[in-house]
């Protein structure tokens, strides 16, 4: 690049330092408040945004010098992607920074809701040693179904470590899975009528808006647990929350929700206060200090365009850019 015209990179959400000192090597960055990113896109050759920012069609139209947006992370429902391809703008992210974070957080619920232990957080009399004891309950895993809806690149290593636990893995993607391990590919209706766990890992687009709504769990078998760590807007809470309360599924795992932060009249709110068989996560499967820091390498992309060089993580042709 030319050094005395070096691109300019709006920098509206975290970045690692590691990142924004490789950007600086290589551009002129400007780090900004993201409610502010209007009055700096003009100028703007790249963006990076995270989770927050939303990069639709009236903020592109500014945007008269941009060549590429950046996601330093997985989904890209905050980006209109077609907008952007049809102006000739780029979008790239990191679809593999997460993984491990998210079939690590999936595993360890899987876990968490069939063997459910009361800490012992101090000396306590024998007699009451006894009756805590006697509290744990719980399954063997080899004994359920394991339903994966989505088996890409989270879902497939979910399913793995399902089968080597010994459980029955059933699967359902849109796209032809090919998969290492013994499973099974079957339509929803029948991984909802069969799975003793479901877990979903699929992208927020059109087709999965509330998927899992009244009707998808009501073919659920009875007593099913279910685990969203892929998207809120996925999910319908008001009757996921019906489901739970009348029995109809035993247990569930929330991760992502909707809206976020949720409100107070979030309907999942309170559900396993007795029971403990409902928990909530603020997002933060993918919370792991090193998945964290493989998100800022998105940088190395937005170089790699300035540059005139080919992206290594261009956004897949069906990414969803639907205005939300």
């Amino acid at each position: 690049m030319n050094a005395s015209a070096r691109p300019v990179v709006v920098v509206t959400e975290t970045l690692s330092q590691r990142a924004l000192d490789y950007l600086r090597e290589h551009v002129e960055v400007r780090k900004i408040a993201m409610e502010d990113v209007e009055r700096h896109i003009a100028d703007a050759d790249a963006l990076i945004v995270r989770t927050y920012t939303q990069v639709r069609p009236p903020l592109l139209d500014q945007a008269k010098k941009l060549k590429v947006v950046g996601r330093a992370g997985v989904a890209l429902e905050n980006i209109d992607v077609p907008a952007c391809r049809q102006r000739g703008i780029e979008v790239v992210h990191t679809p593999e920074a997460n993984t491990l974070a998210v079939v690590d957080y999936t595993t360890r619920m899987m876990i968490e809701m069939n063997r459910r232990f009361w800490p012992l957080a101090g000396h306590v009399p024998p007699e009451e040693f006894h009756k805590i004891r006697k509290q744990a309950f719980g399954r063997f895993l080899s004994s359920c179904t394991l339903g994966i809806v989505g088996c890409g690149r989270i879902g497939s290593r979910v399913g793995r470590i399902a089968a080597a636990m010994g459980m029955t893995v059933l699967y359902n993607d849109i796209k032809p899975i090919r998969l290492d391990y013994p499973a099974q590919a079957v339509d929803k209706p029948t991984l909802y009528a069969r799975s003793d766990i479901v877990t979903i890992h699929v992208p927020m687009t059109d087709l999965t808006r509330k998927f899992i709504n009244a009707g998808s769990l009501a073919q659920f078998k009875d007593g099913a647990q279910f685990i969203n760590a892929a998207r809120g807007q996925c999910v319908d809470s008001a009757a996921l929350a019906d489901a739970l309360r009348a029995g109809r599924l035993s247990a569930a795992v929330i991760d992502c929700h909707d809206p976020e932060p949720p409100p107070p009249d979030y309907p999942l709110f309170h559900l396993g206060d007795k029971q403990g068989n409902v928990i909530l996560t603020p997002h933060a499967a993918a919370r792991v200090p090193e998945a964290m820091e493989r998100m800022s390498d998105v940088v190395y992309d937005i170089v790699a365009i300035l540059s005139g060089q080919v992206p290594k993580f261009p956004a897949q042709p069906d990414a969803w850019g639907g205005g939300e």
